[in-house]
């Protein structure tokens, strides 16, 4: 009863959360994250998947359990079987070797049953239900795993679209400025102090950026379509992030990161459950060697009439009862269960060997994680800088053309450079904010 007023109460906070949530159009990364977990389909299969895994520990368990079974029968004998026998064997008048026609049995028949069982020892039960909850345990596990995809899918999904809004802004800001320029320089033109060819490489510098706009604009709506499927939200919901992307932290911990155990990753865990269970499985074939005990018992009451009428007679009905032991001894089985023991060690084998190769593979994804994040931050720091001079090549070539002592040529170019800068410092900070996810998910954080 108190399980299920638990359940009860976490699936009303479930929905509570969700209307909530299902009410909102704007996300913080952590609102986002939890949107998800509460949404997203691949969780809520998980999720399925744990209740289907409580089933079978049940199913299971029902096995050892008493089996009591009732069965009522009626026979009717049109014709009855007829036999031939020697009549001098019940009539001790009648010469022996007289031969005659007898049938057997009574035209109505009336059988009432209720027999039960129950495993007094059976190896192979015991075994199977540890594996049934062993495998409750792995299911939780693999529900961890799926926490631990989305999370990141959604953190990486959710940074994208920032970065391409922070790109956005950049296109636009340069828009408005190259605007003035373009204006100025025609003014100079119909002045006579600038060339017809000075416009025109403004123009073009000027449809250039309203074509990487619109192209911007189609990234950020790709961008937010992953994250909205993602989240298992519907990808025509619109949708705003809360955010601001100079809030990410790349920091971490080296101590933490050469101390960390691979083991403690949810792979690990989950391929350690594998070998759990094929041990388990591997006992199951065994524990068939073994002898099975079932107690058995029944009790009935039966009848039989020459007439329908008299088959519900009460007086008719005779009861009967019956209690045993059934011990099932395997003997020889054709060394079946020799190769199907070898075939599942050989699985195990497997799995060992497959461990071997995870935790490897499992510190070198910790150890790239962390260069490329060391990587990713330099070059994000670099790139930084190389925005900054940029910007400042850009504004005095500028201010110069508009004194008349540069040329057009010069501030094209550097407006070009300036774009590149800011294009490359924006691909270097969302390889970073990668790099950073990709490092917390080997240290096993992001979960």
């Amino acid at each position: 009863m108190k399980r299920s007023l638990k359940r009860l109460s976490m699936i009303l906070l479930l929905v509570g959360l969700t209307a909530g949530l299902k009410a909102q159009n704007s996300f913080s990364i952590e609102e986002a994250i939890q949107y998800a977990i509460l949404n997203n389909e691949n969780l809520k299969n998980a999720r399925i998947n744990i209740e289907d895994a409580d089933a079978q520990v049940g199913e299971t368990r029902a096995d050892g359990l008493p089996q009591i079974n009732g069965r009522f029968s009626y026979i009717n004998n049109p014709t009855l079987q007829s036999s031939i026998i020697d009549l001098s064997n019940f009539d001790p008048t009648v010469p022996e070797g007289t031969e005659g026609r007898v049938a057997f049995g009574i035209k109505n028949q009336a059988d009432l049953n209720i027999s039960a069982s129950q495993i007094l020892w059976d190896g192979s039960f015991f075994i199977g239900l540890k594996a049934a909850k062993k495998l409750r345990e792995k299911v939780i596990v693999d529900e961890a795993k799926v926490v631990e995809d989305v999370k990141e899918q959604v953190m990486k999904a959710y940074y994208l679209v920032l970065v391409n809004q922070v790109r956005t802004d950049l296109v636009e800001s340069n828009i408005a400025t190259l605007d003035s320029t373009l204006n100025d320089t025609r003014q100079l033109y119909e002045n006579g102090f600038a060339e017809a060819i000075d416009v025109s490489r403004l123009q073009v510098q000027m449809n250039n950026l309203l074509a990487e706009q619109s192209a911007v604009r189609q990234s950020i709506t790709a961008a937010s379509n992953l994250l909205k499927l993602t989240m298992g939200m519907a990808v025509e919901t619109q949708i705003t992030l809360t955010d601001e992307i100079q809030e990410f932290d790349f920091s971490y911990d080296a101590a933490e990161v050469a101390n960390y155990e691979v083991n403690n990753r949810i792979e690990a865990q989950q391929l350690e459950y594998l070998k759990e269970l094929a041990v388990l499985d591997i006992k199951n074939i065994k524990a068939k060697y073994i002898p099975t005990v079932n107690l058995t018992a029944a009790w009935g009451r039966n009848t039989g009439a020459t007439e329908f009428s008299q088959t519900w007679d009460s007086q008719r009905w005779f009861s009967y009862s019956n209690i045993g032991v059934n011990v099932n001894i395997p003997i020889f089985e054709g060394t079946r269960k020799k190769f199907t023991v070898e075939r599942k060690k050989y699985q195990f084998e497997t799995l060992q060997n497959q461990s071997l190769q995870l935790q490897n593979s499992l510190r070198q994804q910790l150890i790239d994680s962390k260069v490329a994040l060391d990587v990713s931050v330099e070059k994000l720091r670099v790139q930084r800088e190389t925005v900054d001079l940029a910007q400042e090549v850009l504004n005095t070539t500028t201010e110069k053309f508009r004194e008349g002592i540069g040329s057009n040529l010069e501030l094209v170019v550097a407006d070009q450079d300036y774009k590149q800068a800011e294009v490359n410092f924006l691909i270097a900070l969302y390889d970073a904010i990668v790099a950073k996810i990709d490092l917390d998910k080997s240290l096993g954080k992001l979960n």
